[in-house]
């Protein structure tokens, strides 16, 4: 604001200064034809000048071929002032409003029974599609302006600030909230245990641990669960590969209410075989969610789109019966 107003007043005196050289250029050159202009004569014949009317009248004209020079001059020199300043004041202005309407806005927040998502990543996109299976509201608190540039291209419900302050926590109705989930960086994710957990005592507070060893942290801090999701997915297939559960004919070793976790094989006639997982597209096509794959005796976490899907890997999917058994069907199974 402070800039536009500077180029403004320095435009302003461009103007007046040119306005002032073509009055007094208009009494040089019309008393040395012999004339006897006026102030008036003088400023009216720089407007008219500037302006490119070109209705002068007769105490306003000038006849010799040095006031017709002077004349084309200041109408060049008038030209080049309103042609080049114009746009330098206009082009913040037009940028700034341009900005203003693009600029990410936070969402409208729910009153009660909803979800606090503090962070935002590719794990919480599983947890807003479970979320949404079940008709759960929820607002995810960002203060990283990149991703708030992604949660809105997605259309996703934002408040943006810092959610280890108390009252970004009351702006998102921590009081009446479902639950709250932390999902920043461990260090991170203490303080907002602490401050949701001062803040409402009974809530439910859900933190994802990156290390290990975060966890008796996270849970002094309040929190109600800790998940770390390596060693989550870990210790499903390690039971798998013990056989400490029964394994039916569908993959399925684990359920949720709705939700199954199953793992398939890829076969060799499978048609996403040699795809990347991005352009398998089995998220859109069959409505699960790869959690994982095994791969060379690895496992891969939470895999990038960009993670190739070979005959002979395991995915680690999530999703409801339906759309397992569709993906099944893509790993070259023949139900």
């Amino acid at each position: 604001m402070v800039k536009l107003r500077g180029r403004i007043t320095l435009f302003l005196i461009i103007v007046l200064s040119v306005i002032a050289f073509g009055m007094i250029g208009f009494i040089y050159l019309r008393t040395y034809e012999g004339g006897a202009p006026t102030f008036i004569d003088a400023f009216s014949w720089a407007i008219i000048t500037l302006s490119t009317l070109g209705s002068y009248s007769t105490d306003t004209m000038l006849d010799t071929t040095m006031g017709k020079l002077f004349t084309s001059f200041v109408v060049i020199l008038g030209i080049s002032v309103f042609f080049v300043g114009t746009p330098l004041i206009l082009a913040p202005w037009i940028e700034r409003r341009i900005k203003s309407t693009l600029k990410p806005r936070p969402s409208n927040i729910q009153k009660k029974d909803h979800v606090i998502i503090c962070g935002y990543s590719e794990i919480i996109d599983e947890v807003l599609d479970a979320l949404k299976l079940h008709n759960v509201g929820y607002i995810i608190i960002e203060e990283n302006e990149q991703v708030i540039q992604k949660i809105t291209q997605k259309h996703l419900p934002f408040l943006k600030g810092d959610p280890t302050e108390d009252h970004i926590l009351k702006k998102a109705n921590i009081q009446s909230a479902l639950s709250l989930i932390a999902a920043k960086k461990d260090e991170q994710n203490a303080f907002i245990c602490l401050s949701a957990k001062s803040l409402a005592k009974n809530l439910r507070v859900i933190a994802i641990s990156e290390k290990t060893n975060s966890a008796k942290t996270l849970y002094a801090a309040g929190a109600t669960t800790v998940i770390n999701p390596r060693i989550f997915a870990g210790s499903i297939l390690g039971r798998r590969a013990c056989h400490d559960y029964t394994l039916d004919v569908s993959g399925k070793f684990a359920n949720f209410g709705d939700l199954e976790i199953r793992q398939y094989a890829i076969s060799s006639t499978s048609i996403i075989n040699g795809l990347q997982i991005r352009r398998a597209r089995i998220r859109s096509v069959t409505g699960a969610i790869i959690i994982g794959l095994w791969k060379e005796g690895k496992l891969l976490i939470n895999p990038s789109p960009d993670e190739p899907l070979y005959e002979g890997t395991t995915i680690l999917a999530m999703g409801t019966k339906k759309q397992l058994d569709f993906l099944y069907k893509l790993t070259g199974g023949e139900k």
